[in-house]
């Protein structure tokens, strides 16, 4: 399915992969904005038992979280061949930002909005997620996604569906491994890969597209 490009126009016109991305990552960073005051303004300064059930920006099972958000940074590689005959990237940076509620001590439901791109392909989209609790601070996720906008050979970001399935295991939340195989633009492929959770995804994927918009600016500028 297909839709028109996101933004129209003639010659250099064309909405670029690079400038989709930093907005879309804006929104993202604002988000995760959001997220820390919240946890800021639900943090009480009673006993330990007495903030049982909060919201929380670290992820965490019942009884200390209720909820919490998720803010992932993250490089998956391409084991089969990735998107696009002159796309010779191999990987894709990540970054998600969603909201997780417990259901019980042992598992946790939500979704998130997800971003992955590198110089050459772009996609985003939304995700349900499912969390299941290991024990240990150790956790096991099953997210389905639907894929909403993805970009054409020629870096026309478009509306245009897919679909993936990703696995992963995650340590405290601050690092763990995934799995993914996706049916998008040009095919179904599979995907490996490692991301970082809770504050240090947060800060990683915050810093990184801060320090490539510098460096993109430095460049314009020489």
């Amino acid at each position: 399915m297909r839709g028109e490009p996101m933004r129209s126009g003639a010659g250099h016109g064309r909405w670029k992969v690079s400038r989709l991305t930093g907005a879309a990552l804006t929104a993202m960073l604002v988000a995760s904005g959001a997220a820390a005051q919240q946890v800021d303004a639900d943090a009480s300064p009673l006993a330990p038992s007495a903030a049982e059930g909060r919201a929380c920006f670290q992820p965490r099972p019942m009884p200390v979280c209720r909820s919490f958000w998720v803010t992932e940074f993250g490089i998956q590689w391409f084991i089969s061949e990735p998107p696009g005959v002159h796309d010779k990237r191999q990987w894709l940076a990540t970054w998600e930002v969603g909201w997780m509620r417990n259901r019980t001590a042992d598992d946790a439901v939500g979704g998130s909005v997800f971003l992955a791109a590198n110089d050459n392909a772009f996609r985003s989209g939304v995700r349900a997620r499912y969390r299941r609790w290991t024990g240990g601070r150790t956790a096991v996720d099953l997210s389905p996604a639907l894929i909403v906008f993805q970009a054409d050979e020629n870096m026309e970001v478009r509306a245009q569906l897919g679909a993936a399935l990703q696995g992963g295991v995650t340590y405290h939340d601050w690092i763990g491994l995934t799995t993914q195989v996706e049916a998008a633009s040009g095919g179904v492929r599979f995907l490996a890969g490692v991301r970082l959770g809770g504050y240090p995804g947060a800060v990683v994927g915050t810093a990184l597209p801060l320090y490539a918009f510098w460096k993109e600016g430095l460049h314009d500028e020489s």
